[in-house]
């Protein structure tokens, strides 16, 4: 990936750029299925709210409310990696945000 900065201003948001495509490459590779039905595994959905951390504007899946908290939204994002990694479990994971 090459970034080529005009002023110095931009040259901050590289490093948030980085993040941002990573995390959302990262998203793209995480499927779930629901462990009592036994169907095949599903993507998340796919307007991916856990990136709204890093962005000014979130958007969630039609129907569902809009977290504007900014520690919210990190400790969402946190929660949901551990969850992925089999840590601690968490309430504040807003799963049907992100799922079908």
């Amino acid at each position: 990936m090459n970034i080529f900065n005009e002023c110095e201003d931009s040259l901050l948001a590289t490093p948030l750029i980085f993040d941002l495509a990573i995390l959302a490459e990262l998203l793209t590779r995480i499927t779930y299925r629901e462990v009592e039905t036994e169907t095949e595994f599903k993507p998340l959905y796919s307007v991916l709210s856990l990136l709204s951390y890093m962005l000014k504007a979130p958007l969630v899946k039609p129907g569902t409310d809009v977290v504007n908290s900014l520690s919210r939204q990190r400790n969402g994002l946190e929660m949901f990696l551990k969850a992925c990694l089999g840590l601690e479990n968490s309430n504040d994971l807003l799963l049907d945000t992100r799922t079908w």
